[in-house]
């Protein structure tokens, strides 16, 4: 099975959809049942089993339908009367707002939900290659929206915000967190903490981390309902020269934070006076150093560390430092760290199994740590400056035996670099859900590395892809959102 779609500006689905209108028959369907064409063009084609499309539609640009029913079959649009044989009907509508196409044949009906895409929603490219187990895939590509995706690669659910709404993560109750994201080194900003939104848009809480400011990173909620975030604090008078830096420097620590609903801290853990400087990779002093050659010296604060990802293991916390290559296994009761992986090798080092070819060189720059139900780790290896593709791997931690075995590892021959960002999940069927940071791709693929469902954002980029398994989040909760955020008038 294989089935692509692009959305652009559409103006090639337009021409197609018009060209098919006047003609007096419709653009999709099978031959002999139900058909559906559109001006400006569906997206997908209509196809009889897949019952949600978007089209670049608008107030300027009527939506109209071709319909041909087939005997024995009726179709009503909008609540209109419904009717067999060929009619079109043309539908005034907004960006956002909908028209339900209803099909009733010997007692069934069906329903097929077209919605108007806003003229600044991102472009691109699905293609389905075999069966998705995710239902759902949040993200967020660059820019402005924040967008539910569906196993046909059809944007159900979006949210324009004044920022980017970095990191999306729909959250246990059906809520969704984003950081509101505006710039600043980093990703540390003092005005701006992470949002909680319910699926219609409208404002439940600010997230934040007690001290210092937030970062952009990562957001974890707990199963008591508390949250995990990070932020960057400072320390100075850390001697740099080694790496090329001054005698007295000031540094970003990176530390985690557990804190409750109410926005109170309970607990916290520091990178300071437990990850030395000397951990940071070689590789990535030239560019700490570079970065900060532009401000004025005051203001110059050195990122040795770089926290991007956590995940909770029982008493551990996993923690992902993107500059020192490496997973820190943290005990949370004492502070601790009882394990490394990646990065340079210290006392806390875990000896890697199975893996030849990189266990020397086991991270670059890496994102996304998760704990698996089964005990074991995931993460997303960027590979950055390994001269390597990025892949992602799982490993089994044996604490007792001091190593990390490698289970998985899986790349994508279409991209060959990343350079920051992404993340991988892994479905409890086994698939993979990846967003390969830099890159325009967000994919899932089977666990020998086929893609099933591509997703491509030309020119544009996903930090990373929350996917949603079935029966998590319902399509009716989605459309019933988005129609609450773009009523019709005169409808509830």
């Amino acid at each position: 099975m294989r089935r692509a779609l692009w959305v652009g500006p559409a103006a090639a689905l337009a021409v197609a959809a018009a060209m098919a209108l006047a003609a007096g028959g419709p653009a999709g369907g099978s031959q002999d049942g139900l058909r559906i064409g559109a001006q400006p063009g569906l997206v997908p084609a209509f196809d009889g089993g897949v019952s949600d499309y978007v089209s670049r539609c608008g107030r300027s640009r009527p939506l109209t339908l071709s319909v041909h029913a087939p005997s024995g079959q009726t179709v009503s649009v909008d609540g209109g009367s419904a009717r067999s044989g060929d009619f079109n009907a043309k539908v005034a509508l907004t960006a956002g707002q909908a028209v339900v196409v209803r099909a009733s044949s010997a007692g069934q009906r069906t329903d097929y939900h077209i919605r108007c895409l806003p003229k600044g929603f991102p472009r691109w490219k699905a293609t389905v290659t075999g069966t998705p187990q995710a239902q759902w895939y949040l993200v967020s590509p660059t820019g402005h929206y924040a967008a539910f995706f569906d196993a046909h690669g059809v944007p159900v659910w979006w949210k324009r915000t004044k920022d980017q709404p970095f990191n999306p993560t729909l959250l246990p109750d059906g809520n969704i967190a984003w950081y509101p994201l505006l710039g600043g080194r980093i990703g540390v900003s003092r005005d701006r903490d992470y949002e909680e939104h319910r699926l219609n848009g409208s404002f439940v809480r600010k997230l934040a981390t007690v001290g210092p400011p937030t970062d952009i990173h990562e957001i974890v909620e707990l199963p008591n309902g508390h949250y995990l975030l990070d932020t960057y604090p400072t320390r100075g008078g850390v001697d740099l020269r080694p790496y090329g830096g001054p005698a007295k420097a000031k540094v970003f620590e990176g530390e985690v934070q557990e804190i409750t609903r109410s926005g109170r801290l309970v607990w916290k853990w520091s990178s300071r006076g437990r990850i030395s400087v000397s951990e940071t990779g070689h590789r990535w002093w030239r560019a700490i150093i570079a970065g900060q050659q532009s401000r004025p010296k005051s203001k110059r604060v050195y990122d040795t560390v770089h926290v991007n990802s956590m995940a909770l293991d029982g008493p551990t916390l996993i923690v992902s430092m993107r500059h020192d290559d490496a997973l820190y296994g943290i005990d949370r009761r004492s502070g601790r760290i009882e394990w490394k992986l990646g990065g340079t090798r210290s006392a806390q080092s875990l000896d890697i199994v199975g893996d030849p070819q990189y266990a020397s060189t086991t991270f670059g720059g890496q994102h996304d740590v998760r704990v698996l139900s089964d005990g074991t780790v995931t993460v997303y290896d960027n590979s950055t400056d390994r001269n390597r593709r990025p892949r992602v791997v799982r490993y089994r931690i044996d604490t007792a035996a001091r190593t990390a075995t490698l289970l998985e590892q899986l790349t994508d021959s279409r991209v060959k670099v990343s350079g920051w960002g992404g993340g991988a999940r892994k479905l409890t069927g086994g698939d993979w859900v990846v967003a390969w940071g830099g890159d325009h791709w967000v994919t899932e693929m089977t666990e020998s590395g086929a893609p099933v469902l591509s997703l491509k954002f030309p020119g544009r980029n996903c930090y990373r892809v929350d996917p949603v398994p079935p029966g998590r989040l319902s399509a009716a909760s989605l459309r019933a959102a988005m129609d609450r955020m773009h009523p019709r008038k005169g409808r509830t």
